[in-house]
Order: C-alpha cells, then sequence, then structure tokens
C-alpha cells in the first residue's frame, strides 16, 4: 500500500515538474526570441540550451530532494507498519509474513525450521512490585537481549502480544532448538534489569516444536504453547520441546 502511494505522489509531482519546465521555458523563450533574428536557425538552439542549462539543475535538485524525503518517509511508514511500537521487534502481523515465505523455503529446499514461544514468568509480579512502566522496560530490557542472542538473518523475533515472545529459527531441528531455547533461558535469567534503582529478576517458560511445512502458523504455535503452559506447571524457568512423554502423557 505504502508503495504504491509513494509511486503515485512521485508521478504526480514529476508530472507537475515537468508542467512548469515546460511553461517557464515557453515564457522565457518567448520574452527572448523578441530579441534575436528570427531569420537566424541557430539563435533559436542556442536559446533552447542556454534555457535548459538555467533549469535543469533545479529541476533536478527539486526532483532528487523530494524522492529523497519521500523514500525516509516510506522506509518509515514500513517501520510502523512492522515492528511493535514498544520493544521495536518484529509484530504479529509481520511474523506472520515471515513464517509464511520460511515454509515455503522449507518445501523448495527440503530444509527444518523450529519455533520457540516464551512467557516471563511472573509477569503480573513485576508490574505491581515496579508498576507498568517498569513492566515496560523489563519488555524493552528482554528484547534488546533477543536481538543479540538470535542468529542475524537466520531467526526471526517477535512480540507475539503481552509478555509473550515467539522466535523462528532458520535450519534448525528440534534438538538444536531446544538448546537455543536454553540458551535464551539462562541469558535471561541471568540478566541485571533495574527500575528506579530497584532490581528486577526475571525468568522465562520456553515451549518449543518442528515446524511442519504443510501447516499453518496457528498449528505450530498450538503445539509450542502447550509445551508451555506445561513448562509453568512444572515450576517455571524451564523449557520443554514437543513432542515430550510426559507432555503426551499429561494431555
Amino acid at each position: 500500500m505504502f508503495r504504491t502511494s509513494s509511486r503515485l505522489h512521485t508521478c504526480v509531482y514529476s508530472i507537475i515538474l515537468s508542467v512548469v519546465i515546460i511553461c517557464t521555458t515557453v515564457h522565457v523563450s518567448t520574452h527572448v526570441a523578441t530579441y534575436l533574428d528570427p531569420t537566424d536557425p541557430s539563435n533559436m538552439v542556442y536559446m533552447s540550451v542556454l534555457v535548459s542549462v538555467i533549469l535543469a539543475p533545479p529541476a533536478s535538485m527539486m526532483m532528487a530532494i523530494y524522492s529523497r524525503r519521500l523514500i525516509l518517509v516510506q522506509e518509515q511508514l514500513r517501520e510502523l507498519a512492522v515492528t511493535d511500537s514498544l520493544t521495536g521487534l518484529y509484530n504479529r502481523r509481520a511474523f506472520e509474513e515471515m513464517y509464511k515465505r520460511e515454509l515455503a523455503r522449507m518445501k523448495r529446499n527440503h530444509s527444518s525450521a523450529s519455533l520457540i514461544l516464551f512467557d516471563i514468568d511472573h509477569f503480573k509480579d513485576i508490574n505491581n512490585a515496579h508498576g507498568h512502566v517498569g513492566g515496560d522496560a523489563a519488555l524493552q530490557g528482554i528484547a534488546q537481549k533477543i536481538r543479540k542472542i538470535i542468529r542475524f538473518g537466520t531467526d526471526e523475533a517477535a512480540r507475539w502480544g503481552g509478555e509473550e515472545f515467539v522466535i523462528l529459527l532458520g535450519d534448525t531441528g528440534e534438538e538444536e532448538a531446544g538448546q537455543a531455547a536454553n540458551r535464551i533461558r539462562r541469558t535471561l535469567e541471568a540478566m541485571k534489569l533495574y527500575h528506579n534503582k530497584q532490581p528486577m529478576e526475571i525468568t522465562a517458560s520456553f515451549g518449543v516444536t518442528e515446524c511442519i511445512p504443510d501447516e499453518t502458523l496457528t498449528d505450530a504455535v498450538t503445539r509450542a504453547d502447550r509445551c508451555l503452559r506445561y513448562a509453568k506447571k512444572q515450576g517455571r524457568n524451564t523449557v520443554i520441546i514437543y513432542p515430550s512423554a510426559k507432555l503426551k502423557k499429561a494431555a
């Protein structure tokens, strides 16, 4: 939508600028022509070159400035459309599109991918102890840490909602995904977060599942969420990988 709008604006601006240049050229040419010898064709050529030399640089500069500003606005709008305003991670809608692309890549390359869904433990207690501003600061600190942990160009992270986060691991089976989830779990547990000089203890519960090429994101998240809820029952700050013998028995 934004690209279409930008192209339309650029086209309209170009047309308006072209009309202004043509009108200005005609006006200047008409004015200068009264001082030239009409019997000498070379005079008209010289005049056209002169007018073009005068008008082309400012017109090109105006178009370059407008195009640059338009590109910046387009990038800002796109960023707002795909990111979560609080954490700066991808939002749910953007993650759904990335998941579709990853499934297509899996089918094409016969590769694997896994999903990690995790939820901050006792987040309500954090809000009660530090206020919602403190809770927001905790989410921002967690998001910043996630961005540093995940692999650039291979993994994608998003805020799924509330205090839930989701990570898509490309070229990763369930065993490797479980190891990655445990690294994140230990990293969050060791984080030193403070709000108003008061420490905030952060732990999280994780559900991990390998993606299936012909399934939807809802299917994968449902499995991961079952693992996450079981991790909560196990005492939190735990990683549960699907399929789990204990999970099957509990289900």
